[in-house]
């Protein structure tokens, strides 16, 4: 496994109710998904990056953001986003991807990196990290557990929640744990609301850097020492999402039950 090809897959469509467009949305002179690209870019552990997208027409504008960007970009289903990373990994020829989402723009590579050796290091399916703030971990997993994840989806248009299958009790997982100085789970700092993109705006003017240069410990020393920044969006409530075991005729799956 030492060996082993590492991609990230950044999952992104420009399908997004709650703020529309929110992949567009710009800080200083670049897009959110430009200043995730840059970020990604710092991993030293992978060997390609490669924006996943859908094949449905408002969805072209985002290879074209790829293709500015200098990473490679694939186009495949709307809704089932387990198969669509599948056939990138397939394409790719990669053992190891890194899930990255296009509203987490803040994406730690420091502790993707540190995800990638762990995964190696323990031959597991999945990593995921524990105690970062929302909107700044990956997960890391391999293709064979991906593919795995996909025969026990129930619904495969409910595969966006892809976190949830591999929690299930089928799979070997390990964690990374935050360092006690970035361990803020209450912090959230990914973008859904236009409050949280105004968070964003305002921890990148407050320390004057672009996104990509601003080390999670600078933005949790910032939050700690100003609370009424942590308050612009610390009222938003992320939908509740649960997993349920079925048994069929093929064999358990996993349904997953979205609150309305």
């Amino acid at each position: 496994m030492n060996d082993s090809k590492v991609a990230i897959l950044i999952a992104v469509r420009m399908k997004s109710k709650r703020l529309p467009k929110k992949a567009l949305a710009r800080i200083g002179n670049q897009t959110l998904m430009e200043h995730l690209i840059d970020r990604m870019k710092l991993c030293k552990t992978v060997d390609s990056i490669v924006l996943c997208t859908s094949t449905h027409p408002d969805d072209k504008i985002l290879v074209d953001l790829a293709k500015k960007k200098g990473i490679g970009w694939f186009k495949g289903s709307e809704d089932d986003v387990l198969d669509r990373f599948i056939k990138a990994a397939e394409r790719e020829k990669t053992d190891i991807i890194s899930r990255v989402t296009g509203d987490n723009p803040l994406t730690d590579p420091h502790y993707l990196d540190k995800m990638v050796e762990k995964l190696i290091e323990t031959h597991s399916d999945y990593i995921y990290a524990e105690g970062l703030p929302a909107g700044t971990k990956p997960e890391v997993m391999t293709v064979d557990a991906l593919k795995k994840a996909r025969e026990t989806a129930f619904d495969s248009k409910q595969s966006e929640y892809m976190t949830l299958y591999f929690k299930s009790g089928f799979f070997k997982i390990e964690k990374v744990e935050a360092e006690e100085d970035v361990n803020r789970p209450d912090y959230r700092l990914t973008v859904d609301t236009q409050e949280d993109l105004d968070l964003l705006r305002e921890i990148s003017k407050k320390l004057r850097k672009d996104l990509k240069d601003i080390k999670l410990e600078d933005i949790i020393d910032l939050l700690d020492k100003n609370q009424h920044l942590a308050s612009i969006n610390k009222n938003i409530v992320s939908k509740r999402v649960e997993k349920k075991i079925i048994n069929t005729e093929t064999g358990p799956k996993i349904r997953i039950i979205v609150e309305k």
